[in-house]
């Protein structure tokens, strides 16, 4: 099983990765625009997808979630057969109906645990190492292709997921500093940084909940989702957002993070950003040392280096006397 790309393939293929693939089964989790320095309009990011659908063989299985109607749209235009899945409770497009249900159970000892319907039947209670409602979407989505397609047992899949340990760079707990969590994660998309901070805060309810982001993609670093990143960062306590990592984006195109900050503070959150320049991480990191406190969490969002942070963040964290 492989994570498909949409990114062109290289500066001389202007084609998505994807297209090179001839999956005969494939789960499709969301369509959202990104990339715009390759796809422009919604348009263009869609027909990447739609042309993806119609690459995956006839006999095959197609996985796809219910709850985002343009998924279900695009599944409607492949030739494979088509497998919905959504958690209990989503709010479905009408007249859309999944076969694969996960009802989450309130987390514990570690664990998020759900139980699976399967065409409305129970199938069991299994326990998910991952935090959040989008990973145990993942989770499910997973269990779905791996059975209708592959015909595994589902005993089999529960023990494997238990023991699962996840991927880099995805909630990946780098290291706990003097009770101080420091996790890293790709995310970069508002709506990844708002899923992964509300597992976050779910995950870790007692403590603050520091969030460090660095707009870095090209789309992060553009005005495209000026507007959805404020209530993206709702559930941090205080919000650090770093310079954009592409400062040779004009003026006028590139994300205002000043108004970011704004927002957040009128919705009631506190954030604070910092001057563009290669001080601005260690800025970031003595802000942080000189907040935490043991039991917080601090969530470093980007999907680069991040001029070292993490390790910058550990030596801080172990130098300030608590």
């Amino acid at each position: 099983m492989v994570e498909g790309d949409e990114y062109d393939s290289a500066f001389f293929e202007k084609t998505p990765k994807f297209w090179a693939y001839r999956p005969w089964g494939a789960i499709v989790t969301s369509l959202e625009h990104d990339h715009v320095d390759i796809y422009p309009t919604a348009d263009s990011y869609r027909d990447a997808f739609v042309g993806f659908a119609s690459r995956i063989a006839p006999e095959g299985v197609l996985v796809a979630h219910a709850r985002d109607p343009e998924v279900v749209a695009i599944a409607k235009r492949s030739s494979a057969r088509t497998v919905l899945y959504a958690l209990h409770g989503d709010e479905l497009p009408e007249g859309v109906t999944p076969t694969w249900t996960a009802a989450p159970i309130a987390p514990g000892g570690g664990m998020q645990p759900f139980e699976l319907f399967i065409g409305g039947s129970l199938g069991g209670r299994f326990f998910s190492p991952l935090m959040g409602e989008h990973n145990l979407r993942n989770v499910v989505a997973a269990m779905a292709l791996l059975a209708e397609g592959m015909g595994l047992p589902i005993p089999a899949m529960a023990k494997a997921l238990r023991d699962f340990k996840g991927v880099k760079r995805r909630q990946d707990l780098v290291a706990t500093v003097n009770g101080v969590r420091i996790y890293d994660d790709f995310a970069h998309h508002p709506t990844a940084v708002d899923e992964t901070l509300r597992a976050m805060r779910r995950h870790h309810p007692d403590g603050k909940l520091i969030a460090i982001f660095e707009p870095r993609s090209a789309t992060a670093c553009r005005r495209t989702h000026q507007h959805e990143y404020p209530a993206a960062f709702a559930a941090a306590d205080l919000s650090l957002i770093a310079p954009v990592g592409r400062m040779e984006i004009p003026p006028d195109d590139r994300l205002d993070i000043p108004s970011i900050v704004r927002d957040i503070t009128a919705r009631g959150g506190r954030a604070e950003t910092f001057a563009a320049g290669p001080q601005s991480v260690d800025e970031i990191v003595a802000r942080v040392a000189a907040e935490a406190r043991p039991g917080d969490t601090v969530a470093v969002l980007s999907n680069g280096a991040f001029g070292g942070i993490h390790g910058k963040l550990t030596s801080a964290l172990e130098s300030t006397p608590r």
